[in-house]
């Protein structure tokens, strides 16, 4: 396959999460014809001894292998945080090539992660109203085995897009208290249940204003009814990861991508309701898909 997207992942100081990261993308069947952009951030000023030694334990572990065709890193030489990171890497590699692949360094992917991400953006590169092909999924409660367009455009676990969309992201919120104040566009802003309108008050979270922009856009996304993405953050090494436990599944063969033009309403109905407030008996568990969902579009470090 040719023409294929770069990949670009931030890391920072995760070594254990950075090298599982690399051996599941090296492990990919497209990650030998791949280019891989890593952006490592630079060390805050008050580190201590313990984040100074994980910090150049991921340098070392970036530079070990050649995890893909080809490996160039971007070795920040000040800290710039997550979300400045992010934005500075993704525009200046989305500019250079007219398409991405982005990944974080607790993001363990399926052996065809890039063959789905890759397949998403040739056949809906044309289609202007599709913002982001998405990849990671909840587990939701079907057998089927495809792709469907989804009201919710975007996630920040693995996905790609493509320069003309990621152009028009919108770093001011200028209808932020619009949407908040309208019940009804609240509701539309949200996943079922779970409040995305009031991530609209955390200005440092880069994923909320991709999220805010595909809304402006009326823009929707594309997602797998099965995940190819594994999050291994949740074990308290990220400044916003508690250690709380989310059933998650790996999906580890082909999706097949094709052309869909209307959302399957059935898949989408299942992806709200699994965002329906819970009941009584399962109120624990509907606390830590609140914490899960304010992980992804909230900045790390």
């Amino acid at each position: 396959m040719s023409d294929l997207a770069p990949i670009i992942l931030f890391v920072y100081n995760r070594p254990w999460h950075t090298e599982q990261t690399l051996k599941a993308l090296m492990a990919n069947e497209l990650s030998a014809q791949s280019t891989l952009f890593i952006y490592s951030d630079g060390l805050k000023n008050n580190a201590d001894e313990a984040q100074k030694t994980a910090f150049q334990q991921t340098k070392e572990i970036i530079k070990r292998e050649n995890w893909c065709k080809e490996v160039f890193i971007v070795e920040r030489k000040e800290n710039f945080g997550l979300v400045k990171n992010v934005l500075d890497g993704i525009t200046e590699v989305i500019n250079k090539y007219g398409k991405i692949i982005v990944l974080e360094d607790d993001l363990v992917t399926s052996p065809f992660f890039l063959n789905y991400c890759n397949d998403g953006l040739n056949v809906y590169e044309n289609i202007s109203h599709v913002f982001s092909i998405n990849a990671y999924q909840f587990p939701l409660d079907t057998n089927k085995i495809d792709t469907f367009l989804s009201t919710l455009a975007t996630t920040s676990w693995g996905w790609a897009t493509w320069k003309d969309r990621w152009n028009k992201l919108k770093l001011d919120l200028d209808y932020k208290n619009v949407i908040q104040d309208n019940k009804f566009l609240r509701q539309r802003f949200n996943l079922g249940d779970y409040d995305y309108a009031n991530m609209l008050d955390h200005p440092k979270s880069w994923a909320i204003k991709w999220h805010y922009t595909a809304f402006l856009q009326n823009g929707l996304g594309l997602f797998p009814s099965v995940s190819l993405i594994y999050n291994i953050g949740f074990d308290g090494s990220g400044e916003n990861c508690t250690p709380n436990e989310i059933t998650q599944r790996l999906y580890q063969n082909k999706i097949r991508v094709t052309l869909k033009e209307d959302i399957d309403m059935d898949l989408m109905s299942k992806l709200t309701l699994y965002f329906e407030e819970a009941p009584a008996e399962k109120v624990s568990q509907y606390v830590k898909i609140k914490r899960f969902i304010k992980k992804i579009i909230s900045p790390k470090h």
